[in-house]
């Protein structure tokens, strides 16, 4: 279940599911995930941030970011994954997008963005539960994906829109994208600020602020988070040592991983993998769900 896998070889790129869910441990998978909540309401937590998403709330996982699922009341719960390997072919130029979506946390939760996306969904719901022996059937699934997606694409992407709604320059999108994609998952490059801004031709000084302003917190904040991302997967997928674990993801010493660590996971690394890493039996009690219908 770590990485948690779903199985696309029958040709159709995407899952959808409904489930009652009471709690499943941190994962990740390659796959975009969407979830809407159709009845109740339920937890998703991402690093420390711990989202109640409650009835027609929606919300989407990025592929491989870490998350958790636990119950805040009875609930009925829509998944759709989408196939890594479709996401990335569909996405403009292969470039890199981060998707910030989740109707929790603003006040119009009938803003037509979502509105639409809803409608996406439904549409997608309806081909997925379609004559799979017609002709177009896959077809048809492929084209509201790709229509779904060019949509997610335009109105989520953190990189384009931040924490708002209105859209940054063009030039300054471009920008943040280039720093995401050069630092990648080259942890160990561990590239400095001046490093970025000497490479896009900016002072040290606009490049910060930019980012600050754009994205609410500072370069190294960023930079940070991703690392202990980094570093929380291995804890739990892996056996290496934490000393190992820190190198890999570009820290000097193991203290500094530690450090930053308990900022956004609110334990130290050790802590986190004694209570989240188990063996497959004990993995698997911990799971916890009804499947309520499969499309």
């Amino acid at each position: 279940m770590r990485p948690e896998k779903f199985d696309f070889s029958n040709g159709i790129p995407v899952k959808v599911f409904m489930r009652c869910v009471e709690q499943y441990p941190y994962h990740w998978h390659d796959a975009l995930e969407i979830v809407q909540v159709l009845k109740g309401s339920v937890n998703i937590s991402i690093g420390d941030d711990i989202i109640q998403l409650n009835e027609n709330d929606i919300a989407i996982i990025n592929i491989d970011e870490l998350h958790r699922i636990t119950q805040s009341a009875d609930n009925e719960i829509l998944f759709v994954e989408i196939s890594g390997d479709f996401y990335r072919k569909s996405l403009p130029d292969n470039r890199y997008f981060f998707i910030y979506c989740c109707s929790a946390y603003y006040q119009d939760r009938v803003s037509p963005k979502y509105e639409e996306l809803r409608e996406h969904i439904s549409c997608l719901v309806d081909a997925v539960r379609g004559n799979k022996l017609h002709s177009g059937y896959v077809l048809n699934i492929e084209n509201i994906l790709k229509e779904m997606l060019v949509h997610i694409i335009y109105n989520f992407d953190f990189l384009r829109l931040g924490f708002g709604t209105k859209p940054f320059d063009e030039k300054l999108v471009e920008r943040f994208r280039e720093i995401v994609e050069s630092l990648g998952n080259h942890f160990e490059l561990n590239p400095g600020l001046k490093d970025l801004a000497d490479k896009l031709d900016v002072s040290i000084y606009h490049l910060s602020h930019s980012i600050k302003e754009k994205f609410g917190t500072s370069f190294l904040n960023l930079l940070y988070y991703s690392k202990c991302e980094r570093a929380a997967k291995l804890l739990l997928g892996t056996n290496n040592r934490i000393i190992d674990i820190a190198l890999e993801c570009g820290f000097s010493d193991p203290k500094y991983l530690i450090k930053h660590f308990k900022q956004y996971f609110n334990c130290s690394p050790f802590e986190f993998r004694k209570i989240h890493k188990l063996d497959h039996d004990a993995l698997k009690s911990q799971v916890k769900y009804s499947e309520l219908k499969n499309f």
